[in-house]
């Protein structure tokens, strides 16, 4: 297999999308604040586009 390895933006998307989405959805349940939930979305869709940069960039392989 010709698996290209994360790097750059694309991990840098992914790793800080995903931290933030986790943080700040718990963050949002235990403290009942509609802006971390906001903040998490962000965080869900940061982390989408480095899923999609990176599978773009391995040829759309999942």
């Amino acid at each position: 297999m010709n698996e290209q390895p994360w790097c750059g933006l694309n991990w840098v998307l992914f790793v800080v999308g995903s931290l933030l989405a986790i943080a700040t959805s718990i963050g949002s349940l235990v403290w009942d604040l509609p802006w971390l939930a906001a903040l998490a979305s962000v965080g869900f869709a940061a982390q989408f586009l480095g899923w999609r940069r990176h599978a773009r960039r391995t040829g759309g392989g999942a």
